[in-house]
């Protein structure tokens, strides 16, 4: 799976409702759906979005139109068309759809006007670690130290070296000390763990 294919499907059960309606929009329907959508994205609805007749067919262009003007907003990076179609293929779309659909979202032209209040900031595609004892061998060469001193050394001039690679194309790297490591560990554990207990609640469900 390419990185754009694995960015635009990282969150399967957002696509549940949007999955359901797709198979019953038409291909005439794609092209004015999508400039309604933008429109509306860009903070100048269109007076004909309130007169649609198939307002839940428009729902679900619009929330695959906002979803793909996002993360064009984080990645800067053009939309390859099979990544697309794999995508739109996977949320049901007839044929047809998916190429009208496809060439609408692969033009860059559209993500001119995104808003500001779409933009995101880049997210994480990978991140890699490893132990950096460098500086602990050079100390405990220096001070040729007894066995309890050495273990002092290596837990003390012991770094973590964290590489992450984003979105954007972008890599940093931090350098840690093992107890900032573990406080990053139990940090980011203790934010998943909140963010599942609030996935469960009832007023984070989509009807």
């Amino acid at each position: 799976m390419s990185e754009q294919l694995e960015l635009l499907t990282e969150s399967p059960s957002q696509w549940t409702t949007v999955s359901l309606l797709t198979p019953e929009i038409q291909k005439k329907e794609i092209k004015p759906f999508v400039i309604l959508a933008l429109k509306e994205l860009e903070g100048n609805p269109d007076s004909r979005t309130s007169s649609l007749m198939n307002t839940d067919k428009f729902s679900a262009v619009r929330e695959v139109v906002r979803h793909f003007a996002r993360l064009r907003s984080a990645t800067k990076e053009p939309w390859g068309q099979e990544d697309v179609r794999t995508f739109l293929e996977g949320l049901r779309f007839a044929p047809d759809c998916v190429k009208e659909f496809t060439s609408l979202l692969c033009t860059d032209k559209m993500y001119e006007n995104i808003p500001t209040h779409l933009r995101v900031k880049p997210g994480l595609v990978s991140l890699q670690w490893k132990i950096d004892i460098s500086l602990s061998q050079s100390s405990i060469s220096s001070e040729h130290p007894t066995p309890e001193r050495t273990r002092t050394l290596m837990h003390r001039d012991t770094h973590i070296i964290l590489i992450l690679h984003l979105t954007d194309g972008h890599t940093h790297t931090y350098r840690l000390s093992c107890e900032k490591f573990h406080e990053l560990r139990f940090t980011v554990a203790s934010a998943l763990k909140n963010m599942i207990v609030l996935e469960r609640r009832k007023c984070m469900r989509r009807d």
